[in-house]
């Protein structure tokens, strides 16, 4: 290794799970001497992390590479679209290394070996999503307000619309112990971070290939109790998941939870049996709906946020109507929606009776509707339990101070606004709530 101190510039598409493996090998660069500067600065080496989800996130993908050799001596390029289209990202002017996402792990020491001239392998690099090296990437010094620990990777549901699992691979879970050391890590010191968020390709499946487990004890359920037994740790929040994992034996397990967040971001898709079928969800809608009813009379202050999809294949008014229905009984905080996109390589791209855009985006502006009326009655009844007559504050993780005001999300992932407030961000202070600026609900210190 030589004495030149060299610049790399990383770019993350996607998921959180992406953002966690692009801190985790951006932190390993640095520890070899390399330095991290903004994406879209001069730089030696430019690295693009990728993400495949969608027919737009792949357009997206190559025409962030080939921003980036603008700026850039040498370009990297891993991640999803990379991991699936190969050649494809290989060929993109200025391309030096391809890796997908099988080859994130070792990275950091790949780029010192191209910086230093070292390196004198092939440009495509890519292996198959199945690498036990994935779940084996760490970060120990904390990168934002909240940290994400990656505990698992890849997803065995093969949906319909999905080619995540693909790009992934199958499920392979973070060792216990490892996610107990990286969360006492993340929150330890000066400098730790008050809020972990246990997050993976596809979460609820945590422990399932762990050889020889016993039905109950390696679950996320029985992770999230371990590390609420940190003491540094204040507050676990969990990343994207399935509704089935709302089993009586989860909700049983973290009731009485002091540190997991009330608030759950379930992967619906759809509110209609019919869809979830064609979909090849592995639920159905009075499933989901009794998940989510389980785990509200364990926490009755739970809230939830969802993705949905219209105008899948084959859906009908009638099938849309019952997903209308779906979440108004639910009542869904935030609803996250997306038209139906075709993705070639999938079996739904396939399918007959594809739905017209105009009608999908009709579908979206109703569900959008009632999703902001749904999201306008919660946040009326939010502020007037939380207002100082109430004596029943809510506690603000604060992620912006603008030397006056200061703002972050309570516990039920809820934006709010604190006026006269300058605590330091990273912190987590207790408000009253007093009122909504139609983003924010604001407030002042308790």
């Amino acid at each position: 290794m030589n004495n030149t101190r060299h610049t790399v510039s990383v770019l993350t598409l996607g998921c959180r799970v992406n953002q966690y493996e692009s801190d985790a090998f951006s932190a390993e660069m640095r520890s070899l001497g390399l330095d991290i500067v903004p994406f879209g600065e001069k730089c030696d080496i430019a690295i693009v992390n990728t993400c495949t989800v969608t027919a737009e996130s792949d357009r997206k993908s190559r025409q962030m590479i080939r921003r980036a050799s603008q700026n850039a001596k040498q370009v990297i390029v891993t991640g999803c679209y990379s991991q699936i289209e190969a050649d494809e990202a290989s060929g993109i002017n200025g391309v030096v290394y391809v890796c997908g996402n099988s080859g994130k792990h070792t990275l950091a020491k790949t780029v010192r070996q191209i910086v230093d001239g070292e390196y004198s392998g092939e440009v495509n690099s890519v292996t198959p999503p199945t690498d036990p090296g994935s779940v084996k990437m760490t970060l120990s010094t904390p990168m934002r307000t909240r940290s994400y620990i990656k505990i698992e990777d890849g997803c065995e549901n093969k949906c319909a619309y999905c080619i995540i699992s693909k790009a992934r691979g199958p499920v392979r879970s973070k060792a216990h112990d490892k996610v107990l050391f990286e969360a006492a890590e993340l929150s330890g010191g000066e400098v730790g971070t008050r809020e972990i968020i246990l997050t993976g390709i596809e979460t609820a499946s945590y422990g399932m290939d762990f050889e020889n487990r016993l039905p109950y004890g390696h679950s996320l359920a029985d992770l999230i109790n371990e590390v609420e037994k940190i003491e540094t740790v204040e507050r676990i929040g969990l990343g994207s998941l399935d509704p089935t994992v709302m089993s009586e034996y989860f909700v049983s397990a973290v009731a009485d939870s002091k540190k997991l967040l009330p608030h759950f971001h379930l992967s619906i898709q759809s509110g209609c049996t019919r869809t979830l079928n064609r979909m090849r969800r592995k639920y159905n809608a009075d499933m989901a709906l009794a998940a989510a009813e389980r785990m509200r009379t364990a926490r009755p202050d739970v809230t939830f946020s969802a993705d949905i999809i219209v105008g899948f294949p084959g859906e009908t008014d009638e099938d849309f109507r019952e997903t209308l229905e779906f979440c108004k009984k639910v009542r869904f905080l935030h609803l996250h929606i997306f038209p139906y996109s075709k993705r070639t390589g999938t079996e739904a791209a396939e399918m007959e009776n594809q739905v017209p855009e105009e009608i999908k985006r009709e579908r979206f502006n109703s569900l959008e509707a009632e999703g902001k009326q749904i999201n306008a009655e919660i946040i009326s009844q939010y502020i007037a339990d939380h207002s100082e007559s109430t004596k029943s504050p809510v506690h603000v993780l604060i992620e912006k101070n603008t030397g006056k005001d200061s703002s972050g999300h309570s516990e039920h992932f809820v934006e709010v606004k604190i006026k006269n407030c300058t605590a330091p961000v990273g912190s987590i202070v207790k408000a009253y709530l007093s009122g909504t600026d139609g983003k924010f609900c604001t407030g002042s210190m308790a």
